[in-house]
């Protein structure tokens, strides 16, 4: 909520503007502090934007900008600047600030036509994995790595990549299918594993590391992916408790009869509907979304997706799982790539964090050659630890530099990791500071905008005591500004302030209502008799958490309530129909025909209260703080 009102409280909404090379001459000193051409066009082009409701003239829009300054420049002479809160605050905007700058804004488009472009083949690949916590340990990673590369020597000694998949892969289904995973498409496997398949030349092993551990990949082929397929499907499922030959006779007899009707005509789906035990399906007719060849379905049953013909139902047929009979219901060549595609891909990408970070260090693998990082490898093998081994632009990184953070990094186990993966991870962590460190050179947009939180929040606590709280807060301040200004809020037409109650149509019930309200005026004290009364009694009350009455208490304009028009104010307007479940409707009060107080009128009173404190104190800090305008630069920003 906060964020918002700082961005209100410098009057900012819309595009960003700024002069991102070039001269950028002073245009105005507040207190001394000069104020560059290119920040003052900044607040001018954002408030200037055609989205904004009220548009003001260029030298309206130079008061407010020396006016908001000028708060800044209190809040700085105060010193909130140096409290510890501002400065947490401030890094927790700018944190949010700088995201979009650490990850190039095309990274979705660069995934989304990764994944369209790989969709067009399929991977048949097998692992072998050796399981690894996300959170591992260094030492952890490293007995993990050294089992795969026990089993890669073994691999290169002559082993079968199937026969060891079987004795030592940590995926419990290889004891079965000796890691063969059969054929794969994009999107699922999880990331690593699908970068790696796709970029594994056939019949060479790669080795990887995933969210489930470290893996031994093997592609085996790779393929044109096949057209997808539309299929729907009735299963008859299998018994588990006995051998499967024996579950097929048990259960030929109802697939047959189910097949019989089908052949009579009636509607697939309608039998599929009754049918089916694939509770998935059923109630969508039997039908599945899509399929490719690589999607995970048993084998024999793709075999029949492909077979069949558009429109064709298949006889019986059986996997592991029981009977089945199918019918296609289309087929296509691949997934259109449309907008309703793409926005579906994007949604799953943004959901996959794995992605995103190759994305990321692609980023980063940029920025080293973009900022001319350079390593000296030999200095770390060295004993001065105070030489620089590395640079980034003219910033130089010293071995001890690198010790340290390792010791940070890694803790007692940094002896665990292998130092070219230490200094990767250190590259890619001190480019990622320098970044950061110089979005404001890099991106005069970030400049001004960080710089515009930076006041804003100044602005806000500021502000904030002089007159947004203030004006409030000050109960005997807003009453004697009422007193003074009554005639400001006079009203065209009169207003009811009372009690609008609607409640059940039940005797006892309004009964007590109305000896409430019939005698007692003062409408806050008839609303205590309620709650201690009436929403206390079993009887009149029988769920205190559903209350069978409704009273609003308040001031009524003309508009504002139906019944109050025609009972209070006689306007002839036509009744609304009451809620059906308390359609007894009654008012208490009185009508007035001027605010009685400055609680009558208190939105409008605190606002203008606040504009008579806010000019007060700006003419306090106009004398308080020198402005010298640079006129003739200004001017050449008058449109």
């Amino acid at each position: 909520m906060k964020k918002e009102l700082i961005v209100m409280a410098i009057l900012a909404a819309g595009t960003l503007a700024a002069n991102a090379k070039g001269n950028d001459p002073v245009v105005m000193t507040i207190n001394g502090q000069p104020v560059p051409r290119s920040e003052f066009e900044y607040f001018y082009n954002k408030n200037n934007d055609q989205d904004v409701v009220e548009q003001k003239s260029f030298d309206e829009y130079v008061d407010l900008f020396v006016n908001y300054k000028l708060k800044v420049q209190e809040a700085l002479s105060r010193g909130i600047d140096t409290t510890q809160a501002y400065i947490d605050e401030l890094a927790g905007y700018r944190k949010q600030l700088a995201e979009p700058y650490l990850l190039n804004e095309n990274w979705k488009e660069k995934a989304v036509a990764e994944i369209l472009q790989n969709r067009k083949q399929e991977v048949h690949g097998a692992h072998i994995l050796i399981r690894l916590d996300e959170k591992a340990t260094p030492k952890q990673v490293a007995a993990a790595y050294a089992k795969i590369d026990s089993i890669k020597m073994e691999l290169a000694a002559g082993a079968s990549f199937d026969s060891l998949a079987r004795l030592k892969s940590e995926d419990p289904s290889a004891r079965q299918n000796g890691g063969d995973l059969g054929y794969f498409s994009v999107m699922q496997m999880v990331y690593p594993f699908e970068k790696a398949a796709y970029e594994t030349p056939v019949g060479e092993i790669a080795t990887l590391r995933s969210q489930f551990g470290v893996h031994l990949l093997k592609v085996i082929d790779r393929r044109a992916a096949r057209p997808e397929v539309l299929v729907a499907h009735i299963m008859k499922t299998f018994s588990r408790n006995v051998p499967p030959q024996i579950a097929a006779a048990q259960t030929k007899p109802y697939i047959d009869s189910v097949y019989q009707v089908l052949k009579g005509g009636k509607p697939f789906a309608e039998v599929a509907a009754t049918a089916s035990d694939d509770q998935y399906t059923s109630q969508k007719g039997g039908a599945y979304p899509w399929l490719n060849s690589a999607a995970r379905f048993p084998e024999e049953w793709m075999n029949v997706a492909y077979a069949l013909k558009k429109g064709e139902i298949s006889e019986p047929f059986t996997t592991d799982f029981g009977w089945h009979i199918m019918t296609k219901l289309d087929e296509r060549a691949e997934a259109p790539a449309d907008s309703a595609a793409i926005e579906e891909i994007e949604q799953m990408i943004m959901r996959d964090p794995a992605r995103q970070e190759n994305y990321r260090r692609q980023q980063e693998d940029q920025w080293m050659v973009e900022d001319a990082l350079k390593v000296n490898e030999k200095v770390l093998i060295g004993k001065n630890r105070n030489k620089a081994f590395m640079t980034i632009g003219k910033q130089k990184y010293t071995a001890q530099q690198f010790d340290d953070w390792c010791k940070a990094q890694y803790g007692e186990e940094a002896a665990y990791v292998k130092q070219s993966d230490a200094l990767d991870a250190y590259k890619r962590a001190m480019i990622t500071e320098y970044e950061d460190a110089h979005l404001a050179e890099k991106y005069p947009d970030f400049k001004n905008l960080y710089k515009e939180y930076h006041d804003g929040i100044l602005l806000f606590d500021v502000a904030g005591g002089e007159v947004w709280d203030k004006a409030t807060q000050d109960t005997v301040g807003l009453q004697n500004y009422f007193e003074a200004h009554r005639n400001k809020y006079a009203w065209s037409q009169p207003h009811f302030k009372g009690a609008f109650i609607e409640c059940a149509d039940d005797e006892l019930l309004v009964g007590a209502l109305k000896q409430i309200y019939d005698n007692n005026t003062d409408i806050q004290e008839c609303a205590n008799l309620v709650r201690a009364n009436i929403l206390t009694d079993s009887i009149l009350t029988p769920n205190p958490k559903m209350p069978r009455f409704h009273i609003v208490n308040g001031l009524y304009a003309p508009g504002d309530n139906n019944t109050v028009d025609r009972e209070r104010l006689h306007l002839n307007v036509q009744p609304n129909e009451p809620r059906a479940s308390m359609p007894i409707r009654m008012t208490y009060g009185r009508v007035i025909t001027a605010p009685e107080s400055v609680e009558d009128v208190r939105n409008s009173v605190v606002s203008d209260y606040q504009n008579e404190l806010e000019e007060k104190w700006v003419a306090q800090l106009r004398a308080k703080f020198p402005v010298v305008l640079n006129q003739k630069e200004l001017d050449k920003l008058r449109k």
